[in-house]
């Protein structure tokens, strides 16, 4: 829907079918945009602030992230080397402990363990 005004007095243009349209108050004619013009509107276009908190507090996880954390002095479960990288990541509520993905540096074996 569009909501056209007159250019001269500023009246709201009643809708119409027809190619132009024609100020109740002053008379002045204008081209029907209605028929002509269509706006496409995604939620992008109407800022929130409760979208945007949400968009910033939320973690993305891939493996790729996920192998390249600090690295710790721990044994591998699957090979004998001492060198893992983790990264802790709260997938549960707040109220749940988070959650610690290892990566070997040396085999790449990844696991996880629950807090």
């Amino acid at each position: 829907m569009v909501v056209q005004f007159c250019d001269d007095c500023g009246n709201l243009l009643d809708e119409s079918s027809d190619d132009t349209l024609k100020c109740g108050i002053c008379g002045k004619t204008a081209k029907n945009m209605a028929i002509h013009h269509v706006q496409v509107s995604t939620s992008e276009n109407f800022p929130s602030r409760l979208r945007h908190r949400l968009k910033s507090n939320t973690q993305e996880v891939t493996y790729k992230t996920i192998g390249k954390g600090p690295s710790i002095d721990m044994e591998c479960v699957k090979c004998p080397s001492r060198e893992v990288t983790y990264a802790q990541v709260q997938l549960r509520s707040a109220d749940e402990g988070s959650t610690i993905f290892y990566t070997c540096a040396k085999c790449g074996h990844r696991w996880q363990e629950d807090n």
